[in-house]
């Protein structure tokens, strides 16, 4: 009897269960991600139903991540749409099979999310959120119809070089970020029209978004005759634009082999300094500062790169978000003890004039707000020394 009455509740356990299961899912109207799979196994279901693949690529301290995932993705209008076309995955990019699939996938910035055929083949890519659902499948709708990346990607490579073609190609390598192709498909539409930059004013806008290399003829052609692209164009942001390729072209020269190891092209490097040092470019001394110190941390090399770090500060001044983030990396990835005191060195010596700048001033009105130097950093250099502690 006793047997029979735990048989029974275990039966009424279980109805219930489902029964609650049932109506979770009746109430659920958005997005339904797989858990518990990889990749692969993803792909796999998605081929054997007859779907796409959709990948949403994130991180714990995104932002807009959440943001996504509480006002989009509970949406019925989203659901109806991703529920019948894919098989949807949601992956941290930083835990798990995650790291390995954003170096795979050149995932640089989050949201990212991508989609992909049944074969796994990527057929679309759409990079940050948007404002709504509507807004949102729009976009993804996009992202794989007729213009997607991997259909304009095959008619680029199939030959097609119809300047139209050119400029709706580059939009769509810009919003999935492949900065790369982007330039490459650029630098084809700048190619022998330099003359036209002062008259074509979509022309000049292309190079001001897509050329990042002050090496170029193109870049060479604006900086002969910069005041008159100036006065041609008194609104381009073109300070901004020359400024931002001089400091990131370094990076460049900077590659990662497929082995794991790290070279940095010297030679290219030494003929760059001449460069900027012919156009009188005031910062160089910096910029090739600041070269040294990625290479330095490229290379793992910690010891050199606190001393290049330390350099810095002693020859440019302390600048928080560049000593914290050098500090953060340290942290995260360095092992060598004496390095890591030189880095909690800078932290302490920074706290020091933060408070003394502090002290100085008088106290806040109510209502007012601290800059975030006063406010947020000093916290962020506590809690960091006490963990590289």
């Amino acid at each position: 009897m006793r047997q029979m009455k735990r048989t029974f509740l275990t039966c009424i356990i279980t109805l219930v269960g489902t029964c609650l299961a049932n109506l979770s899912a009746q109430e659920y109207e958005g997005v339904v991600f797989l858990e518990g799979k990889t990749f692969t196994e993803v792909v796999d279901l998605a081929k054997e139903s007859g779907k796409k693949v959709f990948l949403d690529c994130y991180t714990s301290w995104c932002g807009p991540c959440k943001m996504v995932a509480r006002d989009i993705f509970p949406q019925k209008i989203a659901g109806d749409y991703f529920n019948r076309e894919f098989v949807n995955i949601k992956i941290d990019m930083e835990k798990g099979e995650g790291s390995e699939l954003a170096k795979r996938f050149g995932v640089k910035a989050y949201p990212t999310f991508i989609m992909f055929d049944g074969e796994g083949k990527e057929i679309g890519r759409l990079v940050g959120g948007k404002k709504n659902a509507e807004e949102f499948v729009a976009a993804v709708k996009d992202a794989v119809g007729e213009n997607s990346l991997s259909a304009m990607t095959q008619r680029y490579d199939d030959g097609e070089r119809n300047r139209e073609f050119l400029y709706d190609y580059l939009v769509v390598l810009g919003n999935a970020y492949q900065s790369e192709k982007a330039e490459a498909v650029a630098a084809e539409i700048l190619d022998g029209k330099t003359e036209e930059l002062l008259d074509d004013e979509r022309l000049f806008n292309t190079f001001l978004r897509y050329n990042s290399s002050p090496m170029s003829p193109t870049f060479q052609y604006v900086l002969q005759h910069e005041d008159e692209f100036k006065s041609q164009y008194p609104n381009s942001k073109l300070d901004r634009m020359i400024a931002s390729a001089w400091m990131s072209y370094p990076r460049t020269l900077l590659k990662r082999n497929a082995d794991g190891t790290v070279t940095f092209d010297r030679k290219a490097m030494k003929a760059y300094a001449g460069e900027m040092k012919k156009w009188n470019v005031e910062n160089r001394e910096e910029i090739i500062l600041l070269s040294d110190i990625n290479v330095a941390e490229a290379t793992q090399d910690w010891r050199e790169y606190a001393k290049l770090c330390s350099k810095y500060i002693k020859k440019f001044g302390e600048n928080d978000m560049y000593i914290y983030n050098w500090a953060l990396r340290m942290q995260r990835e360095c092992q060598d003890a004496k390095a890591k005191r030189v880095a909690v060195g800078w932290m302490q010596k920074r706290l020091e004039s933060i408070r003394k700048e502090e002290a100085r001033l008088a106290p806040p009105k109510e209502g007012e707000v601290r800059a975030y130097a006063m406010n947020g950093f000093s916290k962020a250099y506590e809690d960091l020394i006490e963990k590289m502690r």
